[in-house]
């Protein structure tokens, strides 16, 4: 079994994700509910309110609809795939690089070479360093392929670009920065990731998630119906 079983009563393939099977409702409704810092915040803040914030970011500098639409949607997977924490997906990152690197040596050595039993051994070595990093690389390659399978598919249904412009980068960022300061207790440690981001004046505020779901796809439709007599046009 490969599917999940959504809001709207589809069987969405995770492996085989359609653009037919996305739905707005879906989106908005389990975006709404998904909390952002895997639940470690004040209170109750959804990946839909902080997709809200993304989006109002790039309108206030002057984004166009296209890209606030691409920044609400940003994170549209999770509707899906939940989400993971920061840290948790640049540690998957760097184990499936390590491993990239140590099988492009096992390539490199394969032919040429009569240690090749030394190169598989301590490349091997490199990859599963530890018991605890043992699986890591496959688990980020699973996760990344479905992940952007997902992604595509939204793209597709909303007329999406592959590729998300920068300025969504930007302002997830400004958003984080934001987050961190309204929603996390104070820490002394340094967000690096943060460095030239400085949050907005305003405070986020507390929200129920009926409310926030409904903010989301009142959004998503205006964004829709703009981006799409603009490409009419």
């Amino acid at each position: 079994m490969t599917w999940i079983l959504t809001n709207s009563a589809r069987a969405f393939d995770l492996l085989n994700p359609r653009a037919e099977d996305v739905t707005t409702t879906d989106i908005a409704h389990a975006l709404s509910l998904v909390c952002r810092f895997n639940g470690h915040c004040a209170h109750h803040y959804s990946v839909a309110q902080h997709s809200l914030l993304v989006a109002y970011i790039i309108e206030k500098e002057g984004g166009t609809p296209e890209e606030q639409l691409a920044g609400l949607l940003h994170d549209g997977t999770e509707a899906y795939i939940s989400d993971l924490t920061r840290p948790l997906k640049l540690l998957l990152i760097e184990a499936a690089r390590q491993r990239e690197i140590a099988w492009l040596e096992i390539v490199a050595h394969y032919s040429s070479t009569a240690s090749n039993v030394i190169s598989i051994g301590a490349a091997a070595t490199r990859i599963l360093s530890t018991s605890e990093r043992e699986g890591l690389s496959l688990l980020l390659d699973v996760y990344q392929q479905i992940d952007e399978r997902i992604w595509l598919a939204i793209a597709e249904h909303f007329h999406l670009a592959a590729v998300l412009p920068a300025c969504v980068k930007h302002a997830d960022m400004i958003a984080l920065a934001t987050e961190k300061r309204d929603l996390l207790p104070q820490h002394p440690a340094v967000w690096e990731c943060l460095e030239g981001y400085a949050p907005l004046p305003q405070r986020i505020e507390k929200c129920p998630h009926e409310i926030i779901r409904q903010q989301f796809h009142d959004r998503l439709l205006g964004l829709l119906a703009t981006t799409n007599r603009r490409r009419a046009a």
